[in-house]
């Protein structure tokens, strides 16, 4: 999936996605602050910013929010209901079939082929060998 799907997805759903500068602050490329609303830093781009904002969108589209101080077990289940949305939206099982069918086996070719970064695609490899489809 392109980044500008990503901003159509965003923007059909009412989700205002902005730009700030979050690294000077906080080691977070991405974060939500409520429903409808996406802050991404400045200074990402590329793959990189691809991930971000399908996770990002993830907690808005699945209702996945969690308060910052909440126990890790429910850090955990919001994380990957979002983690779940971004890997389905970007990068669909028949496609991800495809690309193992055309030689891409290893995470970088996967991840490059893609236009994700390698520790998102670990994420799809894991999802989708440990799932039932």
């Amino acid at each position: 999936m392109k980044t500008n799907d990503l901003y159509k997805i965003a923007e059909q759903s009412g989700i205002q996605v902005d730009r700030y500068d979050l690294k000077l602050n906080r080691s977070v490329s991405a974060l939500y602050m409520d429903k409808l609303f996406v802050g991404l830093d400045n200074n990402i781009s590329g793959a990189e910013e691809r991930v971000c904002l399908a996770h990002e969108i993830g907690h808005c589209e699945t209702c996945s929010f969690y308060n910052i101080n909440s126990p890790l077990d429910v850090r955990g289940k919001h994380e990957r209901r979002a983690n779940v949305w971004a890997i389905k939206a970007m990068i669909p099982y028949t496609d991800y079939i495809e690309a193992l069918k055309q030689g891409k086996t290893n995470i970088y070719s996967l991840a490059d082929f893609f236009g994700v970064t390698e520790d998102f695609m670990r994420k799809v490899v894991d999802y989708y060998n440990s799932n039932s489809i």
